[in-house]
């Protein structure tokens, strides 16, 4: 058996994306959910932004993997990135998530990914200004026998290598760090005092708004009561498009050319698809 235990504070809410931005340099604009770093301007014009004719990539999913993937493109430098959700951005999958940020995987490519966003959500409130949720709380994996104990005791060695702390505790221990579990049945148990928790969908937002800032874009929604609206107005930068479905990705010679949306055609170089749980539909087309 195998069990996952936070510290004992209390974790931040992370049931809907929140509204509530910093005072320098964001405002809401009207209905629309995202806010811009460098200020851009909010159109007033009640009609939809039209769709970009081309871009260099087009990334179909607005949740933490699409936000992540237009932050770290942003990052290396790359322009002219569209990204494109169906509903709101953060507001499927991600929105539901736990938000446990922990190293405590079973491949050590998946722990050095986890180690890497445990830094990287730890210093994206600093870099943004939107608050994210962070907590490191650390965390506990408990062994109810030897076998559960021996695989702890491989993982902790795998993570010590890679110099992410961690510790081999007694039951004893584990009643010090958390008082009110039952430790009986305990064999004993991985401590990984760096694991946190975030806020997910507030994760996903200051990814949207870092990826927006890296560019010569901004994010800003010009939607005004339920219609879809373009959440940057630079030909450059990141733009972040909500309420905007893929129908088809057109390939020639095994290569993508084209998406359509149900808005309009955009003319690209990569596809990159992060639309979760829909992916495969997606994927099909």
């Amino acid at each position: 058996m195998c069990s996952c235990v936070r510290g004992s504070r209390a974790l931040p809410p992370a049931l809907l994306p929140r509204l509530l931005l910093p005072q320098s340099g964001f405002r809401l604009a009207g209905r629309g959910f995202w806010s811009s770093p460098r200020g851009l301007a909010v159109s007033g014009d009640p009609q939809p932004l039209p769709v970009p004719s081309q871009a260099r990539v087009v990334i179909c999913g607005g949740g933490i993997v699409g936000t992540s993937v237009a932050y770290h493109l942003a990052r290396l430098g790359w322009t002219d990135i569209v990204l494109l959700e169906q509903g709101r951005l953060g507001a499927g999958t991600t929105r539901m998530c736990a938000g446990m940020v922990t190293v405590a995987k079973p491949l050590s490519i998946e722990c050095r990914m986890a180690n890497y966003s445990n830094s990287l959500y730890e210093q994206l409130e600093e870099e943004t200004g939107v608050q994210t949720g962070y907590v490191k709380t650390g965390s506990l994996c408990l062994a109810q026998n030897q076998d559960r104990f021996i695989s702890l005791k491989r993982l902790a060695s795998r993570l010590k290598v890679m110099g992410i702390s961690c510790s081999i505790i007694k039951p004893k221990d584990v009643a010090k760090l958390h008082p009110f579990l039952n430790i009986h049945d305990l064999v004993g148990a991985l401590h990984l005092p760096a694991d946190a928790v975030v806020s997910p969908p507030d994760v996903n937002h200051a990814l949207a708004v870092a990826a927006a800032g890296r560019g010569a874009g901004g994010a800003e929604s010009s939607g005004r009561g339920g219609e879809p609206g373009l959440t940057s107005v630079s030909p450059t930068g990141v733009q972040f498009l909500d309420r905007t479905s893929v129908q088809q990705v057109l390939v020639e010679k095994s290569q993508v050319t084209a998406v359509e949306t149900d808005r309009g055609s955009i003319q690209c170089q990569y596809f990159v698809n992060c639309a979760g749980q829909v992916r495969s539909d997606g994927g099909s087309r």
